[in-house]
């Protein structure tokens, strides 16, 4: 039996203004599904978180959350039904201390009774934080902010995590460190992950399924194994 549907977006048109950047999307994410949309910068992958949290107004389509109408869903309420975004650049709190910072990602917790719980499984997550726990923000190193960034998203122990460039100006090691930490949170927790990401071979390599956006429409999707060995995949993304 397939997992039931957590998000759906069909026909979704978005932009700025008059303009629309994303033109007819359909995407969707199950329970407990790990799906990555891959594509150039200025493909309109940003756009299209902003479209999910809210932060961008739609122009057309529809867009459901567990078959609730979400586009009837203000913004600051979102996170509120299980939907957590970890924006591009980390965007931590630099003056709050690591423990603060994870604290204010716990506002969406739909149990206040799990704070303590939901702490615990982040720093055992990432250790680094719970070393660090009183340092501020602002002093730790790109992948360690990057980790506390993601931390903060699991806090209120999300139904789905949207990760927007994970990788975004970390050394490659640094960057495999944290996708094989995000895939073992994956599978422990059944938690579905959204991912939007420039290294193509990485994502694929970890997804169940993806999607490749290219001038705000997607292009090509399907399981990784058939994208990897699409020949426009391969030279476009993939340098093969």
């Amino acid at each position: 039996m397939s997992e039931p549907i957590l998000l759906q977006l069909q026909d979704v048109c978005a932009g700025y203004g008059d303009f629309d950047v994303l033109h007819d999307i359909f995407l969707r994410v199950s329970q407990g599904e790990f799906v990555a949309v891959v594509g150039p910068n200025g493909a309109g992958k940003s756009t299209l978180f902003k479209t999910i949290s809210g932060l961008v107004t739609p122009s057309g389509g529809s867009m459901m959350w567990e078959g609730r109408n979400l586009f009837a869903v203000p913004a600051a309420q979102r996170p509120h039904l299980g939907i957590a975004h970890v924006p591009e650049g980390r965007q931590v709190f630099p003056t709050l201390t690591v423990l603060e910072n994870l604290e204010m990602g716990a506002f969406a917790c739909r149990d206040d009774s799990a704070f303590t719980h939901n702490l615990d499984q982040v720093l055992e997550w990432f250790p680094v934080l719970k070393d660090r726990r009183a340092q501020a923000a602002g002093t730790l190193s790109g992948g360690e902010q990057q980790m506390l960034a993601i931390g903060r998203g699991l806090m209120a122990a999300p139904d789905i995590l949207m990760l927007d460039e994970p990788s975004m100006g970390l050394a490659p090691a640094i960057a495999d460190e944290i996708f094989e930490r995000l895939v073992a949170i994956h599978r422990k927790r059944s938690l579905s992950i959204l991912l939007v990401e420039q290294r193509v071979a990485e994502a694929l390599h970890f997804a169940d399924r993806a999607y490749v956006l290219e001038a705000g429409r997607i292009i090509l999707s399907g399981a990784p194994a058939e994208l990897q060995h699409n020949d426009r995949i391969r030279q476009a993304y993939l340098g093969m």
